[in-house]
């Protein structure tokens, strides 16, 4: 025990961390409650306080305060010290002290710098995110409380008053025994998350970097025009009201409003439909084949319209956006496993980037809506925006990108990377002339002045879109040929859909996104592909396609496609195979790595406490990794083989499950996470540069700076390669502006 300050030292002398967990309770709504509010949000509100606090130092007894007590002297002195704060999710305890203890009790605030987050551990682990399941997944002694849980849920909103007791006025389970119960809930997490910590590997120097600023730029925020989100919330109550008058209406009464989703259900099912959902997919289906005049499709066009989700983010805009104009907290560091970050609050990845207005008519909706001064003018405004630009819900929802605003003296710069996966396939596979395809088309020939050379309105390359070579190659044309629409259908498609081990139903699958019915072009295909991938798409298709349920046209051309694509990269295809050779041997001998991809990348196999990790050595040196690894028998194609079987969080139901993985899945997790990499390091980059990084979605990435700095000079820091990618070629582009948009 040290005499000065009082706390438990380890062996060496030090306290190297001490764990700390609060509970707190608020009238706003938090975690996953509805119109839940960040964490920034809530530690300000007034009406938010502590219930306790525990925390212990290294491996000492769980201790406990509660705010009747002298804040202790131990938790200041280590402070000073430098002393490390373990918490899970630890930007909430980090809030909780600087925002709530700070200003009412006067203690130092607690650097960003000297917290370690065991949440953020488990999500690069692959593990979940979440203190109780994290603990299940690594089979600890210690769990979470569940049944504590279940109370400190209660405690952390207001009871109802009792008869006794003034209507208006908030109140508390604060009884003793709840209170008492409460804490112990408490004291558990905290061994809970000290277990976790001991199994966990700790954040590699760049990964706690790159955790560090993730921090830095959530808590920096986007500027919201709330202006806008206001008014066109007005204008959408307009709209909304319209709508439920016509379901009203054309329904004889049965439904009353565009938000009675049961009502809509039953009247669409007594008209003899089917209906087992009414969201946007399910609603497209049922639209197909439907007369356009008829009262079913007349009701599922206003639900369509009506039911957009992208609207409702307008709310969002406006109920998590502070004082100050920012909405903060936006993202999750290390989101998905590639290292990917996720979205929070209003989630600015889901931002709707096709389909609606362009920026410029998006840009003119905004100025028209925020020129109204008054609800009456509402009516005046739906009215205008649908004469000048069709469905409102649409224009609106194409104006949401809008919301996000540069600061009065400062600009808007973004940029994102172009065709970053196709080009770290190529590079990982060693496909020279695709490699020097790219770096062709990134060459901007330049008159004798120096000036970009024009051509169409565009700048002049010294080769070809990429996506216009694959789609010549395809259409038997040049790529100078290949037209817009050619260039999606035969260019991205194929390059999207068949870059990682994907056959038809990938082919498919990617096709109907863009609208390509691959049967129209068989004929075209015919003439331009070599016979041999003709004739083994017509064996294919005797051999296994039949049984598909595709059409034969469709199926052939997309197969025909498919292996004329793959022999055309065989680098990237051997790829596919050497990845799942190597990830086998890894399983087979833990201790050693197996690399591929000219030793780029690497695959092993680790034991971390009771579980074996399979884990992917990147070429920047990070590691990914895959949970509870196996090998098990099965047969493939009547012979017997392994499938490789892991845990991981299902990204739409959250739940730890087990699945399995292949080749070609493999090599997509390596140059999704290489992209990752590349898109970190421009992050940084621009922000040494002086680039303040507001937001970050998929490969994109935003950043304010004064109106004086240069795009070039932004796209020079995207550009910008660490040494581990030499070889690599990458190229950026972006756009510098008041408002955010997608070109």
């Amino acid at each position: 025990m040290d005499r000065k300050t009082g706390f438990r030292r380890n062996a060496t002398g030090h306290v190297d961390m001490i764990h700390l967990d609060f509970e707190t309770r608020a009238t706003v709504p938090f975690g996953r409650a509805k119109g839940a509010v960040t964490a920034y949000q809530y530690s300000r509100h007034p009406e938010t306080s502590v219930w306790c606090m525990c925390y212990a130092f290294n491996d000492g007894p769980v201790l406990t305060w509660t705010p009747d007590q002298p804040f202790p002297d131990m938790l200041l002195a280590a402070l000073a010290e430098g002393v490390i704060f373990v918490a899970h999710n630890a930007g909430f305890e980090w809030c909780i002290w600087n925002f709530l203890l700070v200003p009412r009790l006067g203690i130092p605030p607690l650097p960003f710098e000297q917290m370690d987050c065991t949440a953020a551990r488990a999500a690069v682990m692959a593990l979940p995110r979440s203190l109780g399941e994290a603990g299940k997944a690594m089979g600890l002694a210690i769990q979470k409380d569940e049944e504590g849980s279940k109370l400190m849920q209660r405690m952390a909103k207001p009871r109802k008053p009792r008869k006794d007791e003034d209507p208006t006025g908030v109140y508390w389970w604060d009884d003793a025994e709840r209170v008492a119960r409460l804490i112990e809930y408490c004291k558990t997490d905290v061994e809970s998350e000290r277990a976790l910590d001991q199994v966990l590997r700790p954040l590699s120097k760049d990964e706690r970097a790159a955790w560090l600023l993730d921090h830095k730029t959530n808590f920096r925020g986007v500027l919201v025009d709330v202006d806008f989100a206001k008014k066109a919330s007005l204008v959408m109550n307009v709209v909304e009201r319209r709508y439920s008058d016509d379901l009203h209406r054309i329904t004889d009464g049965t439904v009353g409003s565009v938000t009675e989703v049961a009502s809509i259900k039953g009247f669409l099912e007594s008209k003899g439909m089917s209906i087992t959902s009414l969201d946007k997919t399910h609603v497209t289906h049922l639209l197909d084949g439907l007369d356009p005049d008829s009262v079913e499709a007349q009701v599922l066009h206003i639900r369509q319209e009506a039911g957009k989700s992208s609207v409702a983010k307008l709310a969002r805009f406006i109920g998590l956006t502070s004082a100050d104009g920012r909405m903060r907290e936006n993202f999750m560091h290390h989101g998905a496993n590639t290292g990917r970050l996720a979205g929070k609050g209003a989630q600015l990845q889901n931002l709707p980037s096709r389909g609606g207005l362009k920026w410029k008519d998006a840009e003119k909706v905004i100025d028209l809506v925020k020129s109204i001064g008054s609800v009456g003018e509402a009516e005046w405004a739906a009215d205008m925006v649908e004469l000048l630009y069709g469905s409102v819900p649409t224009a609106i929802s194409s104006c949401l990108r809008g919301c996000i605003m540069a600061p009065p003296g400062k600009r808007l710069f973004v940029a994102d990377y172009s065709n970053i996966e196709g080009r770290v396939a190529a590079w990982l596979g060693g496909e020279k002339w695709k490699l020097e395809a790219f770096r062709a088309y990134d060459t901007i020939l330049l008159d004798e002045a120096g000036n970009p050379l024009m051509e169409d309105g565009e700048e002049k390359r010294a080769g070809p879109d990429l996506y216009k070579v694959t789609a010549g190659q395809i259409l038997g044309i040049t790529p100078h040929d290949v037209s817009k629409s050619e260039r999606n259908v035969m260019g991205k498609v194929p390059e999207l859909a068949l870059g990682f081990g994907g056959g038809v139903g990938a082919f498919q699958s990617m096709a109907k996104i863009y609208g390509v019915d691959m049967a129209e072009y068989w004929p075209t295909i015919q003439r331009a592909l070599d016979d041999q991938f003709i004739v083994k798409a017509e064996e294919n298709w005797n051999s296994f396609g039949s049984k598909s349920g595709i059409f034969v046209d469709e199926w052939q051309a997309s197969e025909a496609v498919k292996l004329a694509w793959r022999a055309r990269h065989p680098g990237i295809s051997r790829c596919w195979w050497d990845a799942e050779e190597c990830a086998v041997k890894a399983l087979r001998n833990p201790g050693s790595w197996y690399a591929f991809a000219g030793g780029k990348c690497a695959f092993g196999a680790t034991q971390i406490g009771s579980k074996t990790f399979l884990v992917s050595r990147l070429p920047s040196g990070r590691r990914i990794y895959r949970a509870d690894a196996r090998l098990v028998p099965v047969k493939k194609f009547g012979r017997d083989s392994f499938e490789i079987r892991f845990k991981t969080v299902d990204a739409v139901t959250k739940r730890w499950i087990d699945t399995s993985t292949y080749g070609g899945d493999l090599f997509q997790s390596y140059v999704q996470a290489i992209a990752c990499d590349i898109m970190r390091n421009g992050w940084n980059n621009v922000e040494e540069d002086a680039f303040d990084v507001v937001l970050s979605v998929h490969d994109e990435v935003g950043a304010e700076a004064d109106a004086s700095r240069s795009l070039d000079e932004f796209i020079a820091g995207m550009e910008r390669l660490p040494e581990w990618a030499v070889g690599l070629p990458v190229s950026a582009a972006g756009y510098v502006a008041q408002r955010y948009r997608k070109d």
